[in-house]
């Protein structure tokens, strides 16, 4: 019996807890609590933080903090520092923020029975593979049940990204000064974070596999598989008119840390504007916490990057940014910079927030959670035979 879902919460691995670690792993006692050896902490097994012989961190987190640098900066002009920002991010938390919002930061997944069933399979799966599965393995290589996906595919999983590119990235089209077009692109990325969060598994879509859709104003959505191994998903959403358009491809990796889940996504996402303008949209990592037990948590870390190359501006935002804070508090700053993409001259403005409440420009409120800006996809009338809804197997 693999007894994952009933595993009480510890502090150490004393007792039926360093068992059941034992037995999810096909291991001695002795040997699973060696491997766990001062894991407790929450830096231990992150991909973006120092291992434990004390090796630097990864670029992308030995850049926080200049991103941290940046924001202060921007946020002296306006009278912040460190401390009144942190005060004031908590108080505009306290009203305005995501109702499954965990109290430490980042978003409660409340699918009870779709975690008992995923724990279940995942717990099998550990037991047969062991160590080999928790030191890193990508996960796109290990098959799982049918039992433990849910009735949809990643595609149709996916359109959820897009639910508020119709009102922000509408918002950018109509925007003339490029920093004021920035902002409403990063808004666009940083109030979707939240629409695509689900622990149970998709099904994975077959190579061809197409999904359209529509967003009320006269927006369109074509999604394609277009590589199965590895993964790859492709899109083009484009806007009313020809004003805009989002398109890329993406793919991904996931593997098991302690107690963790990490999904790495990378690829390419692109906004093109009718005006010739290009903005470059970076990826993010999320991270799953209380994967075997506990209550499970969902958190992006490491930074987004937005960069439009034409106007020489780009945007930073650090995502678990501010001590003390909730884990989904974001910060940073948007800067111009040179042909050699050394930065120029000070910040243009600072951000902050967080990606399950709000965002600020320089204390400007542009997305808050409660705000209805969000436009949900419909299926189109007439779509491709290669459409995802028309799998035999989703039921």
């Amino acid at each position: 019996e693999v007894r994952c879902d009933t595993v009480p919460a510890g502090d150490g691995l004393g007792g039926g807890e360093a068992e059941m670690r034992a037995l999810t792993l096909g291991m001695e006692e002795d040997e699973a609590a060696e491997m766990y050896e001062g894991a407790d902490g929450p830096e231990n097994n992150d991909p973006l933080s120092p291992d434990a012989t004390g090796k630097k961190r990864s670029m992308v987190k030995g850049i926080g903090k200049g991103i941290k640098s940046l924001w202060r900066s921007a946020s002296f002009r306006t009278g912040g520092d460190d401390k009144p920002a942190k005060e004031r991010i908590l108080n505009e938390l306290a009203r305005c923020r995501h109702p499954r919002a965990h109290k430490d930061g980042g978003l409660i997944n409340d699918d009870l029975e779709g975690i008992k069933m995923s724990r279940s399979v995942v717990a099998e799966i550990v037991k047969l593979m062991g160590k080999k599965l928790l030191s890193g393995q990508n996960l796109m290589s290990v098959t799982f049940p049918v039992r433990c996906c849910q009735p949809r595919t990643i595609l149709e999983c996916a359109a959820y990204q897009f639910v508020y590119a119709p009102h922000y990235l509408g918002r950018a089209a109509e925007a003339k000064d490029p920093a004021e077009r920035l902002k409403q692109v990063v808004c666009c990325f940083t109030a979707c974070m939240h629409t695509t969060s689900q622990f149970v598994k998709p099904f994975n879509p077959t190579l061809g596999e197409t999904y359209q859709a529509e967003f009320a104003g006269g927006v369109a959505l074509h999604m394609e598989q277009t590589s199965h191994h590895p993964p790859v998903t492709s899109w083009l959403l484009t806007g009313p008119g020809g004003a805009w358009r989002y398109f890329g491809w993406s793919t991904y990796e996931a593997s098991f840390g302690y107690n963790r889940l990490f999904v790495k996504q990378s690829g390419l996402r692109q906004c093109e504007f009718a005006d010739g303008t290009v903005i470059d949209v970076g990826f993010s990592m999320d991270r799953y916490n209380n994967v075997y037990w506990g209550e499970l948590v969902q958190e992006m870390v490491g930074a987004y990057v937005f960069t439009d190359k034409k106007a020489g501006v780009r945007c930073t935002v650090e995502l678990n940014a501010v001590k003390g804070a909730p884990s989904d508090v974001v910060a940073g700053s948007i800067e111009r910079f040179g042909k050699d993409g050394a930065a120029q001259g000070g910040p243009v403005c600072a951000v902050e927030g967080s990606w399950l409440g709000y965002l600020d420009f320089d204390g400007v409120r542009y997305w808050d959670y409660s705000s209805e800006t969000r436009v949900e996809p419909v299926l189109v009338g007439d779509p491709l035979p290669s459409d995802s809804r028309f799998r035999g197997d989703r039921n």
